[in-house]
This record gives structure tokens, C-alpha cells and sequence, in this order.
């Protein structure tokens, strides 16, 4: 199996600033700019820890990285906080012990209030779960 601790080909790693996250993992990270806009990438190496009894993701990691998706797209690191308030997702398959799930997040609307993100989970190129998040930016 790959060690844990390599970090993926076009990804870094920096410890969050969200105590939680790092309680899942290593979560890798990198940009993607296109146009005005972007994709904001993460991944995971899917580790003894995030298994069930069959050694497939359990579906609450799936869903933590399905919100790190789409909370790293809509969270400027210049601007204010922002939480989630809404979350949807589509389970389509679960990633297996060892396999890197993905997770590519894009903002759909921004307003001065809300962000209206997506985020889209995959495994070698096939596809893993969708989700689509509300997310409100806490002014001081």
C-alpha cells in the first residue's frame, strides 16, 4: 500500500487551521485557476482510520471530505469566516483502503452574504459522490 504521508503528484500539504480537519487526516490541497474563477482540490489517502468492516470509506468521511470541497472553494483566507448552512450530497460509490479520493470544489454564485458552492469526490477519474453546499459568511 502507498505510505500515507507521500503527498499526491500537483498537491502540498500544510496542516489546517481546523482542528477537525487535521483529526481526519492529511489533507492535501491545491488551486486550480480558470478565468476569474477556479477549483480548489483536496485529497485524502484513505487510511485504516476511515474504513468499515468491508475496507470501503465510511460514508462520514466521505461527507467531511464532501464538505471540505465545498468549504475551501467558497473561504477566502483574506476575508471573513464562513460556515456551512446547507449541505447535499450523492453518494455514488465508496473509495477503497489506500485508494487518494479527490475532492474538487468550484463556487456557483457568490453574494455578500451566501457562497453557493459544488464539490465532486472521485477515485481515478470515476466518480464517487456530488455535493452542493450553502454556505453564509459570518460579518463581524
Amino acid at each position: 500500500m502507498t505510505d500515507p504521508n507521500d503527498i499526491p503528484p500537483g498537491y502540498s500539504y500544510e496542516p489546517s487551521i481546523s482542528a477537525f480537519v487535521n483529526h481526519i487526516g492529511r489533507v492535501y490541497s491545491r488551486r486550480v485557476t480558470i478565468g476569474e474563477g477556479g477549483e480548489v482540490w483536496a485529497a485524502l489517502r484513505v487510511g485504516p482510520d476511515h474504513v468499515n468492516a468491508w475496507n470501503l470509506c465510511h460514508g462520514a468521511v466521505i461527507a467531511s471530505m464532501a464538505e471540505v470541497g465545498t468549504a475551501s472553494a467558497s473561504w477566502d483566507p483574506a476575508g471573513p469566516p464562513i460556515v456551512a448552512v446547507e449541505m447535499s450530497m450523492q453518494f455514488i460509490a465508496a473509495p477503497k483502503l489506500g485508494d487518494l479520493l479527490e475532492v474538487k470544489g468550484t463556487v456557483i454564485k457568490r453574494t455578500r452574504s451566501m457562497v453557493f458552492t459544488r464539490a465532486e469526490g472521485e477515485v481515478g477519474g470515476k466518480p464517487v459522490f456530488f455535493a452542493t453546499s450553502v454556505q453564509k459568511v459570518i460579518e463581524g
